[in-house]
């Protein structure tokens, strides 16, 4: 790959997950998937996985030029929340010949960011170039993600936009609906592994955090207070209940012990962490996925 050129720097996006970042003009038969029925959860083309459609482009475009072509199919390039989902995104890059892919990551201003504003996690790195004359972001098919020059080579891509089931989903009775996931807070005072128990009950489970939205929406319904988060502290690191990767960056507060090893909601700031058992009783979060509506409700 040749460093002749220094690229251009993608403008960031707003964190509402506008696709208004770094437009050129293409030619407009990129933009091939047809819609689909209101029946269909993705349009022709496209794959669906936990809740959103992935297309994958294979046709050789800069990073710009991927990005606009994504926002012409009312998409953008993905934004990776899990190692499961980009285990999911290098299957489907390697059913389309095993090539790199662009994602939606790029670098501006000293740090690695997302186009859709979520969370960006350092600890996932194959090869890391230079990153202010590599600022773009490929998905490796064998490993981990890598970044490069955002203008000089195309590469093919991976659009994402969310399923039109999002549009029918509903919560049971007392839950509130938040970006497919229903949200339950339960104001009982509780220590951590009680409300862990309380929301196995309800088919559910304490909440992990996977965006700032995300968390500012629980801190609003804690009505500004502490309330049991599903992280905790085990051998040294931070991990949620549900496997995804966690951001170290978002404490508002953070013991310097490791006697409070459970994590609840703290300030506009961020998480905080506390004692999980007798000494903290906070009232907690539960979540599940939504359901698809069928017309009848569940109470």
């Amino acid at each position: 790959m040749s460093n002749s050129t220094t690229p251009t720097i993608p403008t960031p996006p707003p964190t509402t997950g506008a696709v208004n970042c770094c437009m050129t003009t293409l030619h407009s038969t990129l933009a091939e998937p047809s819609p689909s029925s209101l029946q269909s959860m993705c349009p022709n083309g496209w794959e669906e996985y936990q809740g959103r459609c992935y297309y994958f482009v294979n046709e050789d475009l800069t990073w710009p030029q991927a990005q606009s072509n994504c926002a012409l199919l009312e998409s953008m390039l993905v934004s990776v929340h899990s190692i499961q989902e980009y285990g999911f995104l290098q299957q489907l890059t390697n059913s389309n010949g095993n090539q790199e892919a662009w994602l939606g990551g790029f670098y501006l201003q000293d740090q690695w960011l997302w186009l859709d504003g979520s969370w960006f996690y350092n600890n996932s790195w194959g090869v890391q170039n230079i990153d202010s004359s590599n600022p773009c972001l490929l998905l490796n098919p064998y490993a981990a993600w890598i970044n490069s020059q955002c203008n000089i080579e195309g590469y093919p891509s991976i659009c994402v936009k969310n399923s039109n089931v999002q549009n029918r989903m509903m919560c049971p009775q007392g839950w509130s609906l938040f970006q497919g996931r229903c949200y339950y807070y339960n104001s009982a005072p509780l220590t951590w592994p009680e409300a862990d128990t309380n929301c196995a009950g309800l088919e559910a489970s304490l909440v992990s955090v996977h965006s700032p939205e995300e968390y500012y929406f629980l801190y609003q319904h804690s009505e500004y207070s502490s309330a049991w988060l599903g992280g905790f502290y085990l051998e040294n690191e931070w991990v949620w209940l549900d496997g995804s990767w966690f951001y170290q960056g978002f404490f508002g507060e953070e013991s310097s012990d490791n006697t409070n090893q459970c994590l609840a909601t703290y300030s506009s700031d961020g998480w905080g962490s506390y004692g999980c058992n007798d000494m903290y009783r906070l009232p907690s979060f539960c979540v599940k996925d939504a359901l698809l509506h069928t017309g009848q409700t569940e109470q």
